[in-house]
């Protein structure tokens, strides 16, 4: 371990002793006092799955749950009709903002459990609430309500329209298969509809008259294949056909499809990007055909702050210690440097674009072992009762970091100093 890593873990350790002392049983049992009310919000969203942009039901719901909480409220925030801000200030003082997502896949439901990031969300604001309204904290608690995290970038227009811009720092959660303290190795992502336009002709009586599109697409998925030889292992090419001609004896004039390249950061995914529209320009040459790139995603790596990170392991392992709990036996962290360190993990995010505008956390948190997510067995799972307490526990330890950054100059320091070198 280097002395600076070290002495942030013991700087944790002490602010975090310190902040128990003072305001861990208000702050849950806030929490707490909430909890039928968070788990009917939880069911309603998993029950009610939602597609990106499309989140009216869990934009009201929160929203109107919010309100009568006594938050400031500003709905369809951003000119994003499913986004909003909920906001409650004592003072002057430092801004913690936390996220709430809600969108599902398509055909899956909430296969990604983002019905518990929007309640994590929630539960851990309502945590630093009760700290600036009874507990003497200063400053502001902001929970964005952020629409279309899966591929549609909502983080993204939120940010370009100002959302993050007078906010000190930026906290989440997301359901998992194992405790992660950071979401190191996120991906740094970028999607695109790729078109190819042909000409139609009968496969039959003249396909000499045609231009297969579907054959520039081969060519491409092709060639990308054996790109993947010269791949690092932390590299990502996927596609899908999404359109093109349902006769077989009609030359496709149309195949589209998407494709998305990730890498370790942004830097290393546009050179694969670039490798990658070279292929694609090649396909299209060496098929007759003509061919169009439409970027629909750019997502950048999570940078994550590790003071940040170290407060949120403390903190779970001081009240949820796994290995003390028969629900969760099976999910334990080992050590801080082997949870706070560096984890590969092949998804993608829009907070890895908020974590390059303000120091951040994206946690994660296990609901299952052994299952991925974007399956229908992790959807089973996220709307369970032992998943929704294992959000609550985690926003309890996102709550306490956040009060954290609010009181204490030495972790606020701290998550500055780590957010600049990085």
């Amino acid at each position: 371990m280097s002395l600076y890593a070290l002495l942030s873990v013991l700087t944790a350790s002490l602010v975090v002793g310190r902040s128990a002392c003072q305001s861990v049983g208000p702050i849950f049992d806030a929490i707490d006092a909430q909890d039928d009310a968070l788990s009917a919000l939880n069911k309603d969203i998993w029950e009610n799955p939602e597609l990106a942009y499309e989140e009216y039901h869990a934009h009201e719901v929160l929203t109107d749950y919010l309100e009568k909480q006594g938050f400031t409220v500003t709905r369809s925030a951003f000119n994003l009709s499913t986004a909003f801000v909920a906001e409650y200030s004592n003072g002057e003082g430092r801004s913690v903002s936390f996220n709430s997502e809600y969108d599902s896949l398509p055909g899956m439901g909430h296969a990604c459990g983002h019905n518990l990031i929007a309640i994590s969300g929630v539960a851990a604001a309502l945590g630093v609430k009760e700290a600036l309204e009874n507990q003497g904290a200063k400053g502001r608690v902001v929970l964005f309500g952020t629409p279309a995290e899966e591929g549609g970038g909502g983080k993204i227009k939120m940010l370009e329209a100002g959302a993050y811009d007078d906010v000190d720092c930026s906290l989440m959660a997301h359901p998992s298969n194992a405790y992660y303290a950071s979401f190191y190795y996120s991906l740094a992502a970028w999607a695109g509809d790729v078109t190819w336009h042909g000409a139609s002709a009968h496969a039959g009586n003249a396909p000499w008259l045609g231009r297969n599109a579907m054959d520039g697409y081969v060519s491409a998925y092709t060639m990308a294949g054996l790109f993947r030889q010269q791949l690092r292992g932390t590299d990502r090419i996927h596609h899908v056909i999404r359109e093109t001609s349902q006769i077989v004896n009609v030359i496709p004039e149309k195949a589209h499809s998407m494709w998305a390249v990730r890498a370790l950061d942004r830097d290393r995914r546009d050179v694969v990007l670039e490798r990658l529209r070279t292929i694609i320009d090649a396909s299209a040459a060496g098929t007759n055909t003509s061919v169009e790139v439409e970027q629909t995603l750019d997502y950048w790596d999570v940078v994550s702050n590790r003071p940040l990170a170290e407060l949120y392991y403390k903190y779970l392992v001081a009240h949820f210690d796994p290995a003390k709990n028969n629900e969760t036996s099976q999910f334990r962290f080992d050590n801080v440097e082997d949870e706070v360190d560096a984890h590969f993990v092949g998804g993608s995010t829009d907070q890895g674009n908020v974590s390059h505008k303000v120091p951040a956390l994206h946690a994660m948190f296990p609901i299952v072992s052994g299952i991925s997510s974007h399956t229908p067995a992790f959807y089973n799972v996220s709307g369970t009762d032992f998943a929704y307490r294992q959000a609550i526990n985690t926003a309890k330890s996102l709550a306490m970091v956040g009060i954290d950054v609010l009181r204490s100059d030495a972790t606020f320091e701290a998550m500055k100093e780590d957010f600049n070198k990085s």
